[in-house]
């Protein structure tokens, strides 16, 4: 019997045993990247698309989100290769097709038994290296006690609807968000954020899997049942990094008594990965208060309908928010919540701006009047604040700090903590507060995508390239990313490449200001002055309407050389966002910083 094995420019792949070897060193390749490397290896220099990558990797298996299992398996074989999304040399992305392999492929057939004693004198070798290492060891630790490693990082998967009522889904969703909301709020470990784990909502990846794609070190996973008013929660805790469960807890309840449960869960869980709830848990624990069920389901809802990040689905959630606040004007999360709603609706659809951040800071300014203990509204207040920065900068920091000391998990909070770093002129403290929320957020597209936009304001154009093109990974259907790509481009003399990406994301994302502004510049930059002023006439009507600020049309006059238009613009926009607003588009306002127009802004806001 034989194997066979591949060779490709400085590797050899011998799938028998999942190997990928490059000179004297080797590593094993994961199930799904393993399988992924060989149908390119099968196919070489040939389109491979993504729904032949589907059959191959998972076949017949329900597996809802193969998009994104595809997406982690080619991020993952490119770093075992050394190849990159944003200069292949061996796999080429096909935008919206699939993957090519792009250099030539080599293969023989080789024994079995040849391959089986290959590696013999290194495991000779390899264990008497351990046995030695292990009687030092017993010698060392002799008499003492062994103590468990404690876990620094957790991650909540999303919890199975088993409901015979398939309209229950956002109840396993809620319950889900509130344990990571809580764990994440009371440990003193890293606690992986809800966009990213609900990407793995049904899926059928192994744990281990899972936890490695999310660098993290400890899992919970669970069901939950619903009949009536009665509730089944079932949940397990398991360590990843032995593959071994540690803990497992059945609840048969009321509805009713669901706080009740989640409290339970959260102080068992931390027992068990060896930490304490910490004081600011213990305190929200003391100034809890029993809350109407009907109350509850309605914030679960609104919840439910704000993750979908839709204009439909917003303006939903305000709905069942102001029916729990109709129904309990106590209840603080209902007014946190309807603070949230708020402050984003005009970034999903055509909603005023200074409206819509009215009602969500008086929303959020009442939920912290009945608990000052909740992060996100503390955080929404700093959103806010960061919008109208020439009058609130202190108080956008402020808001921050506060939301980050009572949640240092909440990766909200650090994302938008970026962009009052960026706007008080420190850009590369914005790129570290970004990293923060990608490490707790790594699958979040948008996380990645402002990643990227603040390394590119930061002069790291390599790295701001591989954040952009992660984000585009996750989120093919993202315009921003393609945007800031343009703005790169651009910028390092490939207009083509800029004008082709500035097409794509307005393709994608036609309607938002920010799209529509630096599209506007790089197609006026390159020489498509007709096209960019179509986008400004666009971009005018939103800003008379209150949709969005002139910034972005001052981009538009900049690339159309209309530099006195642009300072007009500037001398009445900055006023509200201030000039270090302009950071994110460095080289785009360079060109003004000796115009005594420009000086007289940035001295006016110093002053």
């Amino acid at each position: 019997m034989s194997e066979r094995i591949y060779r490709f420019a400085e590797f050899e792949l011998l799938p028998a045993v999942g190997e990928l070897r490059r000179g004297e060193s080797s590593l094993r390749l994961q199930e799904k990247p393993l399988q992924l490397l060989l149908v390119l290896l099968e196919n070489p220099q040939r389109l491979v698309s993504r729904e032949q990558l589907r059959e191959r990797m998972w076949g017949n298996e329900t597996f809802v989100d193969y998009e994104h299992g595809i997406n982690v398996a080619i991020m993952k074989l490119r770093d075992a290769l050394g190849d990159s999304a944003e200069n292949p040399r061996l796999i080429e992305t096909v935008a919206k097709k699939g993957y090519r392999f792009r250099v030539p492929v080599e293969f023989k057939e080789e024994s079995k038994l040849a391959l089986a004693i290959r590696p013999i004198w290194l495991i000779a070798t390899i264990a008497a290296l351990i046995f030695a290492a292990l009687g030092a060891w017993l010698l060392t630790v002799q008499g003492q006690s062994r103590h468990p490693r404690p876990i620094q990082s957790l991650a909540i998967l999303p919890l199975r609807d088993l409901s015979p009522d398939p309209g229950q889904e956002y109840l396993a969703d809620g319950i889900t968000e509130d344990l990571i909301t809580d764990l994440a709020q009371s440990l003193p470990l890293r606690v992986t954020s809800r966009t990213s784990v609900m990407r793995y909502k049904q899926t059928n990846e192994p744990i281990t899997q899972i936890a490695r794609e999310l660098g993290v070190e400890a899992i919970v996973e669970g069901a939950v049942a619903r009949s009536g008013d009665q509730v089944t929660v079932t949940v397990q805790l398991i360590d990843a990094t032995e593959d071994r469960h540690l803990w497992a807890q059945k609840y048969q309840r009321k509805i009713e008594d669901l706080l009740a449960v989640q409290a339970d869960l959260s102080e068992k869980i931390a027992n068990q990965i060896g930490g304490t709830l910490n004081s600011q848990r213990q305190i929200k624990a003391a100034k809890s208060r029993p809350v109407d069920p009907q109350v509850y389901e309605l914030c679960l809802l609104g919840r439910y309908q704000w993750n979908k990040r839709t204009p439909a689905g917003l303006l939903k959630a305000i709905e069942y928010f102001q029916k729990a606040i109709s129904l309990d004007p106590g209840y603080a999360p209902a007014y946190a919540g309807l603070a949230n709603a708020y402050v984003i609706l005009p970034h999903y659809g055509n909603f005023d701006l200074e409206s819509s951040y009215a009602k969500g800071a008086a929303a959020a300014r009442q939920a912290l009047a009945l608990d000052d203990s909740l992060a996100e509204a503390h955080a929404t207040l700093g959103f806010i604040a960061v919008n109208h920065w020439s009058s609130a900068a202190k108080e956008s920091e402020y808001e921050f700090r506060r939301a980050l000391e009572l949640n240092p998990n909440y990766a909200t909070a650090h994302h938008w903590f970026a962009f009052h770093l960026i706007f008080s002129g420190h850009s590369d403290k914005a790129v570290r507060e970004v990293e923060f929320a990608r490490q707790l957020d790594p699958l979040s597209a948008i996380v990645n995508a402002d990643a990227g936009e603040f390394l590119y304001a930061a002069d790291r154009d390599a790295e701001a390239r591989t954040r952009l093109q992660q984000a585009i990974e996750l989120a093919p259907d993202l315009g921003q990313p393609h945007e800031t790509l343009a703005l790169i481009d651009l910028e390092n003399g490939q207009s083509s490449e800029a004008v082709r990406e500035a097409r794509l994301g307005l393709k994608l994302d036609p309607r938002n200001p920010r799209t529509l502004g630096e599209a506007g510049f790089v197609l006026a930059a390159a020489g498509h002055a007709d096209e960019a002023r179509r986008l400004l006439a666009i971009l005018t009507d939103q800003i008379r309407l209150g949709r969005t600020y002139g910034t972005l049309a001052a981009l538009i006059d900049m690339g159309l050389g209309e530099r006195n238009q642009a300072l007009d613009i500037l001398e009445q926009s900055t006023k509200l966002s201030g000039v270090h607003a302009l950071d994110q588009w460095r080289s785009v306002f360079a060109p003004l910083r000796g115009d005594p127009r420009y000086q007289k802004l940035m001295e006016e806001e110093a002053n």
